[in-house]
């Protein structure tokens, strides 16, 4: 019997799953530009309208630190005063008012001690830096979904792949069922089903093509490009992009439920340190803190130093001559204001401010228990994820091996269409998932990394490798 083998150049065919995953250049026709994973995160932090609103803000509430700063410094006072009487009169002091009177002065006064101005700058700068921490939160949410944007043009990219190689795999079974056919070796109705999924996969190609569309438009829209820009991709590797996962120490160490339990509870630990939200609030507790301190004591006095001069100008009237007037005046002097009763107004700030701390330590309490749940549920489904990756690439390498075995034989005529049908679809299958196990982790370690509030990719490379290191000694026990 005659045989037809076109299986040359199958392997380049294969779906080469290390290749599929890490290796450079972009699924479609791109222009020569590429965009980089930091140089996507940066241009939408820069369009972000939100962002640069919270920035003006924070700006704004800068300005009441200065404002609250103020009371620390001198006030000085320019006023003067110009008066024209009917006539000559006298002041209840018995000094003698000119009919037209004319003068200049200055006051200074500082600032000695007022309890209720120096909490109040306290404050100011607590609450400014609780915003300072809100306006980070906001910053992550946009990294991550500049990160999240990103993948899912990578992820729409490659499957896209998957499908081209797939479509080649039928044009060449559908060439290699005509060949057979011409010599007799099977019939036109074998060509017709070949035929028929040419057309099937042609439409999921369509179909990929649309979603590596959509997706570039989410991203471009995410950076406030438009929407139909073109550019290639820079591919995210697992050694460079994996954060802890990159380590041999740590990947070894997942396959036990303890040791991944201690990656866990560090990730938590990390966490807990930098999450902004938990910071704002900290910073929130340390400002009632101290309005509640404030508010305790209300019994101390304030104190001010004051100075002032004045200098009579203009002095006239019928018998402004014969007045004897200084035309000078200066004062120096020191005051104090001592509240003692105010109806219980002060007893119940205090008492107020006590139930509003109380208030928002429950509630950081509860943030916090919150944001450790939501960093152990996300760091097991990143482990979970990332382990994932090998059994996908052990299932595609399986499924390419069965694919080729199944071809041979439906090339000698030992098993039928059917046979070869069903292995390329598992073959496409286990291609596809293994493409989609790498984003889902790449996606889902981001979502790590924003609970945690820590992008490895934005900070320090010592820093990050020094991360890394502490974990690894505390999975040896170090």
């Amino acid at each position: 019997m005659k045989t037809l083998d076109t299986r040359k150049g199958l392997g380049g065919l294969g779906l080469g799953l290390s290749t599929l995953l890490l290796a450079a250049g972009p699924a479609l026709a791109q222009d020569n530009e590429t965009l980089g994973w930091l140089e996507a995160i940066n241009q939408a932090l820069s369009a972000n309208q939100s962002l640069a609103a919270a920035q003006e803000d924070l700006e704004a509430t800068h300005e009441n630190v200065s404002i609250a700063k103020a009371n620390f410094l001198p006030n000085v006072d320019i006023h003067g005063l110009y008066l024209e009487a009917k006539a000559e009169s006298v002041a209840p002091n018995a000094n003698i008012i000119p009919a037209t009177t004319g003068l200049v002065g200055a006051t200074l006064t500082q600032m000695i001690y007022d309890e209720k101005a120096f909490a109040n700058y306290s404050i100011q700068q607590s609450l400014y830096a609780s915003q300072e921490q809100q306006v980070k939160n906001t910053r992550f949410a946009i990294i991550a979904a500049a990160g999240q944007a990103y993948i899912g043009v990578l992820l729409a990219e490659d499957l896209l792949e998957v499908q081209n190689e797939n479509l080649e795999l039928t044009e060449q079974n559908l060439q290699t069922s005509r060949d057979r056919e011409q010599v007799g070796e099977t019939s036109f109705q074998e060509v017709l089903r070949w035929e028929t999924q040419l057309y099937a996969n042609k439409r999921q190609v369509l179909e990929s093509k649309s979603s590596v569309l959509v997706s570039r438009f989410a991203l471009n829209q995410v950076r406030d490009r438009p929407d139909e820009e073109r550019y290639g991709l820079h591919k995210l590797a697992l050694d460079a992009n994996g954060f802890i996962f990159s380590s041999d120490v740590v990947q070894q160490a997942l396959d036990e439920d303890d040791k991944a339990r201690v990656v866990r509870d560090y990730l938590v630990e990390l966490g807990l340190t930098n999450a902004p939200a938990l910071t704002a609030l900290d910073l929130e507790l340390e400002a009632q803190q101290r309005q509640l301190r404030s508010d305790d004591r209300w019994l101390i006095p304030s104190f001010e130093f004051f100075a002032g001069a004045d200098h009579l100008l203009i002095t006239a009237g019928e018998d402004a001559d014969a007045l004897d007037i200084d035309t000078n005046f200066w004062m120096v002097g020191a005051s104090f204001n001592w509240s003692i009763f105010d109806g219980g107004a002060n007893i119940s700030k205090a008492h107020q401010a006590g139930s509003e701390l109380r208030a928002l330590q429950s509630q950081r309490k509860e943030l916090q228990t919150s944001l450790e749940q939501a960093i152990r549920a996300s760091a097991a489904v990143a482990i979970a994820d990332f382990q994932a990756i090998d059994l996908a690439r052990s299932q595609a390498e399986a499924a390419q091996q069965n694919y080729l075995l199944v071809y041979d034989s439906y090339l000698v005529g030992e098993i039928s269409l059917l046979d070869l049908l069903d292995a390329q679809d598992q073959k496409l299958t286990a291609g596809s998932s293994a493409t989609v196990a790498l984003y889902t982790f790449l996606a889902d370690l981001l979502s790590l990394e924003q609970a945690i509030g820590y992008f490895p990719f934005l900070e320090p490379t010592d820093q990050v490798s020094e991360h890394v290191r502490e974990l690894e000694r505390k999975l040896q026990g170090e």
